[in-house]
């Protein structure tokens, strides 16, 4: 089995790789297999399973799952942390008649967990920030306190296929993957969760309540297009916006002129210029207009 302890460039290399991939990746399950596919030399598995975090409340906000053909024998989770802040996980799975991981393959994949962090905020950062699905109505889920679904409306089969469009139709009652954090988040604190999840028409936003205010009763979901009062702090977090890139953003939703920006933050309208430039470079926007479109969903 190969390993990335001995060369600094192989290490480089490697990252380098999952980087690219992530760059190039579409949907989650793309990015899944991809990063598999990188890992397979260093840690030999049969299937996956990836969940993307919502950086600000730690509630899924991308899943994908590849299981084996026999069933998971052994199971190796890898935490995706980065910079002290947890992005999501990553378990690779072998089948039943597998060998079960080493004590040194564990210790292999703490050692890949920065470059797979890196390549999991890639997916998402690496996107151009464009405006969201507005035209559609926020969509609602019932689920019931055995965790199936009641029922929900038409949008939120919609809404649904946005951030899941590679998963195959499930029984009307199934509760798809990606909702079952969001849910047991809600009935384990009995607050309202929320959670930003980035699809190809833009960031959703979905909130889960209880229905009744009791632990076992019913569940809320609601899907819409996160609002910029929601979505900034994530937008900062995902694509690593500095202190200050973040005052001027903010200041630049409420409409102000880069001159009443630069008076408002002690700066030279020459400075304020010099961070947007970085913020549109970050956000792959082309300037003001493209970037609080992008921001107002």
């Amino acid at each position: 089995m190969p390993d990335l302890r001995g060369s600094v460039t192989e290490a480089e290399e490697f990252r380098r790789q999952l980087l690219a991939a992530a760059a190039r990746a579409t949907t989650v399950a793309e990015l899944a297999t991809e990063l598999s596919r990188l890992l397979h030399p260093f840690l030999p598995h049969d299937g996956h399973t990836l969940a993307g975090l919502d950086p600000l409340t730690g509630v899924g906000c991308l899943h994908h799952d590849l299981r084996p053909s026999k069933g998971p024998g052994s199971e190796l989770p890898i935490a995706l942390t980065l910079r002290g802040r947890v992005w999501g996980g990553l378990v690779l799975l072998r089948g039943g008649d597998g060998t079960p991981f080493s004590e040194a393959e564990a210790r292999c994949a703490e050692r890949l967990a920065g470059p797979l962090s890196a390549a999991l905020r890639q997916y998402v950062a690496g996107k151009p920030l464009r405006p969201g699905r507005r035209g559609l109505f926020p969509g609602v889920i019932v689920i019931g306190p055995d965790d199936t679904i009641k029922g929900m409306t038409s949008t939120a089969r919609t809404w649904l296929h946005e951030f899941l469009p590679e998963t195959p139709p499930a029984k009307d009652d199934e509760l798809p993957h990606l909702l079952w954090g969001i849910t047991y988040f809600t009935r384990r604190t009995h607050t309202t969760a929320l959670s930003r999840i980035p699809t190809g028409g833009g960031w959703v936003a979905v909130h889960a309540q209880l229905l009744d205010g009791k632990e076992e009763g019913d569940i809320v979901i609601t899907f819409q297009s996160a609002p910029a009062s929601q979505l900034l702090p994530a937008i900062f977090v995902w694509y690593g916006f500095t202190p200050r890139e973040q005052a001027i953003v903010e200041c630049l939703l409420g409409g102000l002129a880069t001159k009443r920006i630069a008076r408002l933050l002690g700066m030279s309208p020459h400075t304020v210029s010099g961070h947007l430039r970085s913020v549109y470079r970050k956000t792959g926007t082309g300037g003001r207009e493209e970037l609080i479109a992008g921001l107002r969903q």
